[in-house]
């Protein structure tokens, strides 16, 4: 029926019918158009969308093998903050097959396992340079403040702590942040670089509620201190651990 009147229509009025005729072209032309715009712009979406590879967070096989590098020394506050700075023992180890550094020590009853990749090391040595630049410039500011400890930027760490060898191996990526920080002795100011590892919490994946919390720890170290752990972060060492030849295969001496 809507096809006869359609007929009688075009045959009748045929100029109202050329202007309808030509109307119903522009708009099916447009719709196309916004049909082509729309799958362009889908396409571009799902193209920038798959393209995007997620970055997983930094972390290190604690089983993985690994070289000692020695000790270095560095200064952390007194349990609960109460009576200044002590100085404290870290053990460097390198895990080769990751290419971090591992600084190892313990604090109040807690022994922590700090890693470090090469960005991370290389945020470190160039955060070192600035301070050692404005130290002997004279531009740090020896108030100290929140904003001088975080004065060189910060890095995504990797962490692991444990309260002793037979607990539960807690694990995550805090912030570490790096800058520096004033103490009194002996009504002398004293200028320190600082590491700052901000809290982070860790829930056991089995249980589900049991969560372990590490606390904000400062680490402060003196220029010769730093620059200690800037040999240890050298990587041209480093890569020497990686090339040294693999141990031959012992064999038995048949006889």
């Amino acid at each position: 029926m809507l096809t006869e009147n359609w007929k009688i229509f075009r045959v009748h009025s045929p100029e109202a019918f050329g202007l309808v005729d030509n109307f119903y072209n522009i708009a099916n032309n447009l719709y196309m158009k916004y049909i082509a715009i729309f799958v362009i712009a889908l396409s571009l979406s799902v193209c920038s969308t798959t393209g995007k590879v997620k970055e997983e967070p930094f972390s290190v096989d604690f089983n993985s093998p690994k070289i000692s590098l020695g000790d270095i020394e560095a200064q952390l506050e007194r349990f609960l903050s109460v009576g200044g700075l002590k100085t404290n023992n870290f053990t460097a180890y390198y895990y080769p097959l990751e290419d971090a550094v591992c600084l190892q020590y313990k604090s109040d009853l807690t022994t922590y396992y700090q890693f470090w990749n090469k960005e991370n090391r290389d945020a470190f040595l160039s955060a070192l340079e600035q301070y050692k630049k404005d130290f002997t410039a004279r531009n740090l500011n020896s108030r100290g403040s929140k904003k001088t400890r975080e004065a060189y930027g910060s890095v995504q760490g990797f962490l692991i702590w444990q309260l002793h060898r037979f607990a539960i191996r807690a694990s995550g990526n805090p912030e570490i942040r790096m800058g520096y920080d004033f103490k009194t002795f002996s009504k002398n100011r004293a200028a320190f670089f600082t590491f700052t590892q901000r809290e982070i919490e860790f829930t056991n994946d089995e249980t589900g509620n049991n969560s372990l919390v590490s606390p904000n720890i400062m680490i402060y170290f003196t220029i010769t201190q730093a620059d200690t752990l800037a040999a240890l972060f050298d990587q041209q060492v480093l890569q020497s651990f990686r090339e040294m030849p693999k141990s031959p295969t012992t064999e038995l001496d048949i006889y």
